[in-house]
């Protein structure tokens, strides 16, 4: 655990502080592997819709069955930073990669939502797994989260009953829209090609869709679909290329199995995103002298 993560449910509204049980995953961390005595302050993530924020907390040991008692101090809570968004749709793999994935997915920064669909070559018996579960994920993406030091929840949506991979699916999900082709944001579709055509490194798309925008308020953001073991089917690379305009991409010559393809594409996409947002950033600081030169020069000549 890199930041010990709390809910708003959590928080006494009266006192403002949380009381964790001697059986919790974050008592134990605090205590066995911290070593925090009480008195000690600990970093802390306050998980929220609005993209949460973090600070100090200081321990106290109750009497009371065991409890751990932490208080925020609300003087070092600050906002965690905005940054760049992915939404991950991933055809439904082997339940046991499904397993190890759910915190490594949670544990980028980036990933605001995860989407699970059932792709044509996906095996039927997987979407009946447990690993599909809000009961199972939910704590794994938890630990993911605290892992990776983030505060911002993610959406997951778990489409495995409905119908297979359609435009109207991916637009009923909000991926795409009538506009989506300038909105400005990277659809990727992870492929490796064929004898007869090798796509663009996913860098490379990133930074061609989101990096030249002239809208720098705006974070850039990205959609990424990753096929299930067996592939996609040419009939859904059509659908997410030709008629969702996503663009075909690839990360690498490699054959690679799905949890080591998601790893890897989230890991370029995200660094891609990054890349772009520090542009956007500087271009904005270019634009914020050139009005402040511009300013100056008015008064010099007044």
């Amino acid at each position: 655990m890199n930041l010990i993560l709390l809910k708003q449910s959590e928080i006494s509204a009266d006192t403002g502080v949380v009381d964790l049980p001697p059986n919790d995953e974050r008592t134990k961390h605090i205590r066995s592997h911290l070593k925090k005595m009480p008195g000690d302050k600990v970093s802390v993530g306050l998980i929220r819709p609005d993209g949460g924020c973090r600070g100090k907390a200081s321990v106290f040991e109750l009497q009371n069955g065991g409890l751990l008692r932490l208080v925020p101090n609300a003087e070092t809570m600050i906002a965690s930073p905005r940054l760049p968004e992915i939404t991950l749709i991933l055809a439904v793999p082997f339940p046991s990669r499904l397993k190890y994935l759910w915190p490594v997915m949670a544990s980028f920064a980036t990933v605001s939502r995860i989407v699970i669909v059932r792709g044509t070559l996906s095996n039927p018996e997987f979407c009946q797994s447990s690993a599909l579960r809000p009961s199972v994920y939910e704590p794994m993406i938890e630990a993911g989260m605290s892992q990776g030091g983030r505060t911002r929840p993610i959406k997951v949506d778990i489409c495995v009953e409905d119908e297979s991979i359609s435009k109207q699916l991916l637009e009923r999900l909000g991926i795409v829209t009538k506009n989506n082709a300038d909105d400005g944001i990277a659809r990727i579709f992870l492929d490796c090609g064929d004898e007869n055509a090798t796509p663009p490194p996913a860098r490379d798309v990133v930074i061609e869709q989101c990096g030249n925008k002239d809208n720098n308020s705006e974070l850039p953001s990205a959609i990424l679909a990753v096929g299930p073991e067996r592939g996609w089917t040419d009939e859904e690379a059509d659908i997410f290329v030709k008629q969702c305009c996503f663009s075909s991409a690839m990360i690498g010559s490699s054959i690679l199995r799905v949890d080591t393809a998601v790893v890897a594409g989230l890991a370029v996409v995200s660094a891609a995103l990054d890349e772009c947002s520090h542009t956007k950033s500087d271009r904005a600081d270019c634009k914020r002298r050139r009005q402040d030169c511009a300013s100056d020069s008015t008064e010099l000549k007044r």
